[in-house]
């Protein structure tokens, strides 16, 4: 049971001073941007709603459910501020998982380290924890697990990690992680065929709840098999049958940190990542040359298989349609000089003009790119040809936000405070990205969190 045990051994074994400073770094900053795009995503109607169901379940109040004025139990508020979280797929992403890793992992150890009174530093502990389980479990098995097994690893892989990081903030010892970890793997779920909808950010909420309650169940002496990692009905096996895994990366657990190596993906887009490449080319085209919407004939965009089978939306209808859309992108980054919250409003998506340009933007996969792609990228060609003749071309191999070409500090900043403004007031906004700037000091996370829900309502038990 080699595979599970390296993983329950890192997770009982890690310790907050062998962590390096860059991979400290790096998950502060992710776990910042997780927060202001969960504020914005309190608005959404993903995220009011499942608040709303919060509210009429009447938890106990534990946890804050964040920019909603209201808190319940852990759980639930792991699943609400989860939900919320990715509810505008404005959230990191990590190509080791080929999915997003702080909306279940924020949300998770923020709501159980506020019930159990956990220091800052614990819980930043357990963020790295659990994001190196996370994207080293990616690694085994992606892009097949989620390109031929149709499987969501935001949801599916998100929740062991999510997992592991409640379990290292419990403090359980070795036969308790593995039962976790066998627990949440009779929880996992989420599929592709959802994307666009409202059950896409639901997948990261599921998964940061499952990981609280599979933690505090293997606390209280819940069972499971503790070997998911292993064995003819493991994990893989079941969730990739078929499908070629590669279990190495597990060896990796401790020494070769993620968060250095790959780090993560901010998003200057609020919008599915395959598409920003595709964005920034077309920007880059509009520096260069002088053209309008009423130039151009025809845009062909090439891609990797991969992009192609997860944007489905070829003339989107709505705000979310068109969060998983290249050619409405496509056509709002020739009309417009920003992409924005307001490109995926469903007033932005269904006006005219963008859905007359949208229609002369082909999508298909590049044979060139197919061939050299890499985990580490989403390549995308642009080819923009005009009427009066010309063929304008630009390839994206690495887009704005990835770690080799990362958004400034100043950026940064205002994409947190754009997000967070519309569920805290100032003072409440500046108090939280002072914490969240400097979580390791704080004596308890209820420090940080007290600012996110603005004037607190407890939820009638």
């Amino acid at each position: 049971m080699q595979n599970t045990k390296y993983v329950v051994d890192y997770i009982v074994g890690s310790r907050f001073a062998d962590i390096p400073p860059k991979a400290l770094n790096v998950a502060k900053g992710a776990m910042l941007d997780c927060v202001g795009v969960a504020l914005a995503g309190a608005r959404q109607p993903a995220g009011a709603i499942t608040a709303d169901w919060s509210r009429h379940a009447a938890g106990t109040a534990q946890s804050t459910l964040w920019g909603q004025r209201s808190k319940t139990a852990a759980h639930d508020a792991a699943l609400v501020n989860g939900t919320a979280a990715h509810a505008l797929d404005y959230d990191d992403v990590t190509w080791g998982l080929i999915g997003h890793p702080s909306v279940s992992l924020v949300p998770s150890v923020f709501a159980l380290g506020e019930l159990i009174g956990a220091s800052g530093a614990d819980v930043l502990h357990a963020y790295v924890v659990g994001f190196e389980v996370m994207a080293k479990l990616g690694r085994t098995t992606q892009p097949k697990h989620s390109l031929d097994g149709g499987w969501h690893a935001t949801g599916t892989i998100g929740a062991f990690g999510a997992t592991a990081a409640c379990c290292k903030l419990l403090g359980l010892d070795g036969e308790q992680t593995g039962h976790a970890l066998g627990i949440v793997y009779s929880m996992t779920s989420g599929n592709v065929s959802n994307f666009g909808t409202m059950c896409k950010p639901l997948h990261a909420g599921l998964a940061a709840r499952n990981a609280v309650e599979a933690a505090l169940w293997a606390q209280r002496g819940f069972t499971s098999v503790p070997h998911p990692f292993d064995g003819p009905r493991s994990f893989h096996n079941v969730y990739s049958r078929g499908l070629p895994a590669d279990m190495k990366p597990l060896t990796e657990l401790g020494r070769d940190y993620e968060l250095v190596v790959r780090g993560v993906v901010i998003k200057p887009y609020p919008c599915g990542v395959a598409l920003h490449p595709g964005i920034d080319a077309v920007f880059g085209l509009k520096q260069e040359n002088k053209f309008g919407a009423g130039d151009i004939e025809g845009i062909d965009v090439g891609v990797t298989r991969y992009t192609f089978d997860k944007l489905s939306y070829l003339e989107p209808k709505t705000g979310l349609e068109g969060k998983f859309s290249m050619p409405y992108t496509v056509a709002r980054a020739v009309l417009d000089s920003s992409i924005g919250l307001d490109t995926f409003t469903d007033k932005f998506v269904q006006a005219t003009e963008a859905q007359e340009l949208l229609r002369r933007v082909r999508m298909y996969v590049h044979d060139g790119i197919e061939r050299t792609w890499t985990m580490g990228s989403r390549p995308v060609h642009v080819r923009l040809r005009l009427r009066d003749g010309r063929a304008l071309e630009r390839q994206i191999d690495i887009s704005k936000g990835n770690p080799e070409v990362p958004m400034t500090t100043d950026e940064l900043r205002v994409k947190f405070e754009d997000c967070a403004r519309l569920s805290l007031g100032a003072a409440d906004l500046k108090a939280a990205a002072d914490a969240l700037n400097h979580i390791e000091r704080l004596s308890s996370i209820a420090e940080l969190t007290s600012h996110l829900g603005g004037r607190m309502q407890a939820v009638a038990a």
